[in-house]
């Protein structure tokens, strides 16, 4: 209501408009967001005049103040700044700023005149000024100059002679980071005041590009006070509140608008008023050239209580702070300057001297992980008067600076640590961390104690030399902090409160969140319920309309008598069920549950150092450098090495033991398999490949032999079977003779008697006759063949034995031969074998190998212990330290992919850790005491025999406990490891070559090897071919099937082929050659 009417430019209708629309809403918005004006000042007085300054000055009266968000002197600003066009305006510029009383228009249209237009509201009344002037104190002063103390300003703040102008560098993207400074009067009573003036607005080169980003504001200022424990940067923490440049009051990182913004040359006093007696007391107000901008803010409860020290923070600029004891602009009452207050008011840092006269620069020596920085954030709390050097401060400074960042400054990047945390931020500048560079350059000038804090850089000893350099200077003391061995008893102690508080600050968070759960729950529940208890009512409201219908019907009917009671009775108990359902629907009143107390478990207390998921190093900046860690000494450069934790000597030996334990247990990522070891491991595979070879010749020779043994047995048994039918034909054929024979002779008596019985008829001359003729008969057949007898059974079975057997009773000697060769045959068993006693391992005895039974599993468990053997040797051959054990089992599984290039898993073979795998090659392989892997064989071996012989004893043993009933000896690979090693241990043998398809309609042309050097004889030389006779093959130059492959071409030079026909061979193209598909059989 104070702005004066607004008014634009001349121009065309539509865009006067426009444009005067646009600059209506934005004046309102500022005069809706800004406070009060405050009440025009007496003739005379500074603010009389109008102010001028390089980027603003107060608007004159009839203007329209700047645009907010507009900087001063923007063209924006302008624009909204110009003062009304003569005749546009119904009112005109007074001197004092006042508006004149407007003419009375009159009507375009009927000349008369238009009511007067409304006044305008009357601005707001300010508020009483509560502050009174200072009574006379007659108390002593401090004596001590009130100041910035070296040790209270960050590393880019410069100072002038007499310490009350500060200045920042800009220089390698410094103007991108705020400067902090606080001074060494602290308050803790009475009512003083400091100011704080602009006096140079610096606007660094920007980057330009795409990828460029410029923070906004690029210069600011902040002024109130702080806590001797806050940090530097105001508005960052519960410990300090100020006034910023754009008229907020920040706490805590929270800004609350209450002021104007701050202008180059502007005096800004702040006063800190902790008077009890006051009715502004524990507040804090700003005033600009002498003006309250604000009303007193109250002091934080955090703050009070506290000795409360100027601080100011800036960017890009330079500012005059006052101090005391006088002031530059006059308040409406007086107050004292921070240099006034009285000593009982006030409490002064006080800065150590340093000891000869030269401040220290300490170098922190702790091992990794072993309470580094917990050590250090309490040797900064015990020693405020140190200043630490780390990428961890550079990264608090960044996120203090208001340097945007994608990720949280407080979650960490995977892949970094503590010691070097993620810096990119996203800007090219700052992504080339020349931050860290001039703060080494700078800290060296400084007269201030300093902690250079690297945790892989203090350790080695070629780091300690590049981190001394820069600090060998006359005014500086080099000094290394040795935190190595068992710590003291306040650090234990403290690791364990801050292990207790983040234990119970985790219980605090998963309890509220268990309770939230709750309440989700219940809320739904009752929800539920509400819904069914909507739907019953809807249920028993239709139930009582339909009723009431009828018993309005019954009334109408029974001519106006009423109804029974019994229906007004069930209304009045459905009211009651709703009544003692809306009972239950009530929320349960919430108890005030409490977290649970937690405490720490018997584990936990016996930790030393407080866990983090933080590291100090990576892992593989740890296992690339801490075997070269070393303790620093004196002849280094160092002018004082201290033990803290323990003497030199404990010292020392606490960091070889747990060197040893780290070269145990941690894996080298840049470890590369020796040119020896692979050479070793490819003779392995080819004599692994020989074995796999043999065992495959020799079982399909023990299958020919078998096939040629079955078809012995077959011919055999059909010889025998041939004897046995030919025995029962001669047999019938002798009992049917033997019939005959005894059917004729009984004819033959028959006859005789029936002869004799007519002869006894006949007269003698006649019965002379047929006996003379017998006799010559009987005669003559005497001296001719005898007629054929029956043989008897048992005569003719004797014949039949006497085929297949010698006079001896013995078989004959085909037979018996047949009989040893097949004993010949026979594989050798088990039983017969010693296997340690074996000196050729392809050969046991009948050209049987010793792994002739060998099984995929069996094979796997061979491989798995030649490559653990030559892995544990290899490991210790190509680190090439005798202090490491060997390889640990948390780490067998990197070191065997990166050695052999494939992934060992215990469920391959059917188990679920590494310890029972280790197990099925106990006999070779085990693990020390320190959970080590440790071979048992020498790697000095003449042959890899020693595996075989080991492998088959295993098996023999396997088999031996699964034959007694233990299933669990069994060892079952799984499907893709038993498709994996099946690929891997195929025999090394040359591919099948096809045969041609001949230009017979009946049978395809063999193709043999073109010489045994290039084929083995055992799989066919020039006699015999991997082709053989086809069926059906078509003509050689003609496209289509081929014909079936051959009978295969020999199985050696003599050529042994199986009849087996194989499948159809592949189809050829026009024109070209068409090949049948052969094989090896």
């Amino acid at each position: 209501g104070s702005w004066p009417p607004l008014r634009v430019r001349a121009g065309p209708p539509p865009l006067r408009r426009a444009k005067g629309l646009q600059r209506a809403l934005v004046v309102e918005r500022a005069m809706a967001d800004a406070p009060p004006p405050p009440p025009p000042p007496a003739p005379g007085s500074a603010d009389g005049a109008p102010e001028a300054s390089a980027t603003a000055s107060v608007a004159p009266a009839g203007t329209a103040p700047p645009a907010e968000g507009a900087p001063a002197g923007s063209p924006m600003a302008a624009e909204a700044s110009e003062p009304a066009a003569e005749g546009d305006s119904p009112t005109a510029a007074g001197a004092a700023g006042v508006a004149a009383p407007p003419a009375a228009p009159s009507s375009p249209t009927s000349g008369l005149p238009l009511p007067p237009a409304p006044a305008p509201p009357k601005a707001p009344e300010p508020p009483k000024e509560l502050e009174e002037d200072e009574a006379s104190d007659t108390r002593p002063r401090i004596t001590e100059s009130s100041t910035f103390l070296p040790r209270d300003t960050t590393l880019n703040v410069l100072q002038s002679a007499h310490s009350n102008v500060l200045m920042a560098l800009t220089d390698c993207n410094m103007q991108y980071f705020v400067a902090g400074a606080r001074a060494n009067t602290g308050l803790k009573a009475g009512r003083y005041m400091f100011e704080v003036k602009i006096v140079e607005i610096l606007n660094p080169i920007e980057p330009r590009g795409p990828q460029a980003r410029t923070w906004v504001p690029r210069q600011m200022l902040r002024i109130g006070f702080a806590t001797s424990s806050s940090k530097l940067f105001l508005g960052d923490g519960k410990e300090n509140c100020c006034f910023d440049s754009d008229g907020n009051f920040v706490y805590d990182k929270k800004a609350t608008p209450v002021a104007g913004k701050f202008q180059r040359e502007q005096v800004l006093s702040v006063v800190l008023n902790l008077d009890p007696n006051s009715a502004n007391a524990n507040t804090v107000s700003i005033f600009k050239d002498g003006q309250r901008m604000c009303q007193p803010q109250p002091l934080p409860e955090d703050m009070k209580g506290k000795p409360l020290f100027p601080a100011v923070t800036y960017r890009n600029l330079t500012v005059h702070v006052n101090l005391g004891p006088t002031a530059m602009a006059k308040l409406p009452f007086t107050c004292r300057m921070v240099q006034e207050a009285a000593k009982s008011d006030a409490e002064m840092a006080v800065s150590v001297a340093p000891k000869n006269g030269k401040h220290e620069v300490l170098y922190p020596v702790c091992l990794p992980d072993q309470g580094t920085f917990d050590w250090l954030d309490h040797f900064l709390e015990k020693n405020p008067d140190y200043t630490e050097l780390s990428d961890r401060k550079i990264l608090e400074w960044a996120e203090a600076s208001g340097i945007f960042r994608s990720r949280p400054y407080s979650q960490a990047t995977p892949g970094f640590s503590k010691d070097r945390p993620d810096l990119s931020l996203g800007q090219p500048m700052l992504d080339e961390f020349s931050i860290r560079s001039i703060m080494r350059a700078i800290a060296p000038t400084l007269q201030r104690n300093l902690v250079v804090m690297e945790v892989k850089g203090n350790l080695l000893k070629d780091e300690r030399a590049r981190l001394l350099k820069p600090f060998n200077l006359p005014h500086l003391r080099r000094v290394a902090q040795v935190m190595v061995g068992d710590p003291e008893r306040s650090f234990k102690e403290r690791m364990q409160a801050a292990m207790l508080r983040e234990k119970q600050e985790a219980a605090n968070i998963a309890f509220k969140l268990q309770q939230a759960e709750a309440a989700q729950k219940r809320l739904l529940a009752k929800r539920q319920r509400q819904l069914e208890k909507e739907q019953q009512r809807l249920a028993k409201k239709q139930k009582l309309d339909e009723e009431a219908a009828a018993n309005k019907a019954a009334e109408q009917a029974t001519d106006g008598e009423k109804p029974s009671e019994a229906a007004d009775d069930e209304k009045k108990e459905e009211e009651k069920a709703d009544d003692a359902s809306a009972d239950e629907d009530k929320d349960e009143p919430m108890q005030d549950a409490q977290p649970p107390v937690v405490e720490l478990s018997p584990e936990e207390k016996k930790q030393v150092f407080r866990p983090s998921g933080n590291p100090d190093l990576t892992a593989q900046v740890f296992s690339s450098c801490f075997a070269n860690f070393t303790l620093p000494v004196q002849e280094e450069g160092f002018d004082e090495v201290r033990f803290e934790w323990d003497r030199k000597n404990k010292s020392a030996d606490f960091m070889k033991e747990w060197m040893l334990d780290k070269k145990l247990t941690t894996r080298i990522d840049d470890l590369v398999p020796s040119q020896e070891f692979m050479q070793r491991y490819t003779q392995w595979q080819q004599q692994f490949q020989s074995w796999r070879q043999k065992q495959h010749d020799w079982q399909e020779e023990q299958q020919r032999k078998a096939v040629l043994r079955a078809e012995a047995k077959a011919r055999r048994e059909a010889e025998r079977k041939a004897a046995q039918e030919k025995k029962a034909a001669e047999e019938k054929r002798a009992a049917e003779e033997k019939k005959a024979a005894e059917e004729r002779k009984a004819e033959e008596e028959k006859k005789a008697e029936a002869e004799k019985d007519a002869a006894e008829d006949r007269p003698e001359g006649e019965e002379k006759a047929p006996e003379e003729g017998k006799a010559a008969g009987e005669k003559a057949a005497g001296e001719g063949e005898k007629p054929d007898e029956p043989m008897e059974p048992s005569k003719a079975a004797g014949e039949a034995g006497a085929d297949a057997k010698t006079p001896n009773g013995e078989p004959k000697p085909e037979e018996a031969k047949e009989e040893d060769q097949d004993d010949d045959d026979a594989a050798v068993q088990d039983d017969d074998v010693d296997v340690f006693a074996v000196s050729d391992i392809s050969d046991v005895g009948k050209g049987q190998p010793l792994f002739a039974r060998f099984a995929l599993e069996d094979w796997a468990l061979v491989s798995l212990r030649f490559e653990l053997h030559a892995l544990v040797h290899g490991f210790r051959k190509d680190v090439k330290d005798v202090e490491r054990e060997g390889i640990h089992l948390d780490h067998i599984l990197f070191y065997y992919n990166k050695y052999f290039h494939k992934t060992l898993l215990p469920s391959s073979f059917g188990r679920d850790t590494f310890e029972s795998l280790l197990a099925l090659v106990s006999d070779s392989i085990s693990l020390s005491p320190k959970k080590a892997l440790q071979s048992h064989l020498s790697d000095e071996l003449d042959s890899f025999d020693v595996f075989v012989k080991l492998a088959e004893e295993g098996r023999r043993e396997r088999n031996l406990l699964v034959d007694l009933g233990d299933e669990s000896a069994a060892l079952k690979l799984s499907a893709a490891a038993a498709a994996s090693f099946a690929a891997r241990l195929q025999p090394n043998r040359p591919a099948p070559r096809p045969g041609f398809g001949g230009s017979s309609p009946t049978h395809g042309g063999g193709y043999g090897a073109p010489s045994a050097q290039q084929w083995p004889a055992a799989y066919g030389a020039q006699k015999g071919g991997y082709g053989g006779a086809g069926f059906g093959g078509q003509s050689g130059l003609s496209a289509g099937k081929g014909g079936y492959g051959g009978y295969g071409g020999g199985y050696s030079s003599k050529g042994y082929g199986s009849a087996a026909a194989q499948p159809y061979g592949k189809v050829g193209g026009d024109r070209r050659p068409y090949y049948g598909k052969g094989g090896y059989k």
